[in-house]
């Protein structure tokens, strides 16, 4: 990882800020952070995780099937619900109609 503004390599660790590390360039004295977690799994897995889990696999075999934790695929779909609660309408329905 690279200064962003000089390019020099010649940096070091300058704390934490929202869980995210932060490092100071020796050349400019700029100080940045990773944009992402090196460990973080892309979008696309959370999605395949979502999607084994709706047709009925466990957290466990998700995970061996993904290669991360199951405590990760846990959280991933726990997050998911959390967004579609946000989602839902707040107006109760009052009257239903159904056809034949």
């Amino acid at each position: 990882m690279n200064c962003p503004r000089c390019k020099s390599s010649n940096h070091k660790k300058n704390g934490k800020i929202d869980g995210r590390q932060r490092y100071k360039c020796h050349d400019c004295g700029y100080n940045y952070s990773v944009e992402i977690k090196s460990t973080a799994s892309p979008m696309s897995v959370k999605r395949q995780a979502l999607q084994l889990y709706l047709e009925g696999l466990g957290f466990r075999s998700i995970g061996r099937f993904l290669g991360v934790s199951h405590v990760s695929v846990q959280k991933w779909i726990k997050k998911f619900g959390r967004e579609l609660e946000d989602l839902k309408s707040e107006n109760e329905i009052s009257i239903v109609e159904l056809d034949e």
